[in-house]
């Protein structure tokens, strides 16, 4: 796995210059991660109110709404920030970087900007998340923290097999012997989907340890509701980890095909991710 974060951090490094433009990035991947963690925080504000709030004061009830909603409307618009503002800054970093001789790489590189981006806020999330979960209770967090690693590890060997057959697809399209569409999206949408059904067997197992500590009195009803919502959410940052990366293998493939296959003196000559 340290392989894998190795790769795509350096991919990262490649794509955004250090400055101001690498900086930016990280600003995004920053507000990217904090923003589930925030709104986690919300919900157990929400369910500490539900469960145990005094409901007899009714200006308490309105003020603990008040907040619960604002600060959510206040994520959700970050979240709507991070994500439009993004795309400036991939253009201003491709600028930087020189700007490319074809547009079919260029398009590549911009589908890896994406993909990078959101592989690089997605691992810090859910890493942070799962720090999270061991500060709100160590024994489920500790249990989750295991499930992590063993569906990230299998994610890892879907990735590595996806990159090799990517890179063959984009060798058979330079001998001019393409392989079918069908072929192609059906191979990374297996690969994907295999990943995904890891990270539901994983999640799973994280909820069936959460009802046994419940049962055994391990943890009080209000961080069982708020570690259940975080492991759902956990759970969605994993199954989408699975399918960037998929993407990820196919656009970093085809950004760099004309660095490994130089020697064959293919027209497209342009700068590459290497």
């Amino acid at each position: 796995m340290i392989q894998l974060i190795s790769q795509i951090l350096k991919t990262f490094m490649k794509l955004f210059p250090k400055g101001k433009h690498r900086n930016r990035a990280i600003l995004l991947a920053m507000i990217a991660t904090i923003v589930p963690l925030s709104q986690l925080f919300i919900i157990q504000i929400f369910t500490h109110a539900i469960l145990h709030g005094d409901k007899s004061n009714i200006g308490k009830i309105i003020e603990t709404f008040a907040l619960f909603f604002g600060l959510f409307a206040v994520s959700h618009l970050a979240t709507y920030w991070q994500k439009t503002y993004r795309v400036t800054v991939f253009n201003d970093a491709m600028k930087a970087r020189g700007g490319w001789r074809s547009k079919s790489t260029e398009s590549w590189v911009w589908a890896l900007s994406f993909e990078t981006n959101n592989l690089v806020h997605t691992f810090t999330q859910v890493f942070v998340l799962a720090g999270f979960f061991i500060w709100v209770n160590w024994q489920a967090g500790l249990i989750n923290l295991a499930l992590v690693f063993l569906t990230l590890e299998v994610i890892r060997i879907l990735f590595q097999r996806q990159l090799v057959t990517q890179d063959e697809y984009t060798l058979a399209s330079k001998l001019k012997k393409p392989v079918d569409n069908m072929i192609k999206v059906s191979t990374r949408i297996k690969s994907a989907e295999i990943g995904t059904l890891v990270a539901n067997a994983a999640f799973i197992a994280a909820l069936a340890a959460l009802l046994v500590l419940s049962y055994m009195n391990k943890i009080n009803a209000t961080d069982a509701v708020l570690l259940f919502l975080g492991f759902r959410m956990q759970n969605t940052n994993l199954a989408q980890t699975s399918s960037s990366l998929m993407r990820f293998a196919r656009a970093k493939a085809n950004s760099s095909a004309a660095h490994k296959y130089r020697h064959l003196k293919v027209e497209d000559d342009e700068e590459d991710i290497e």
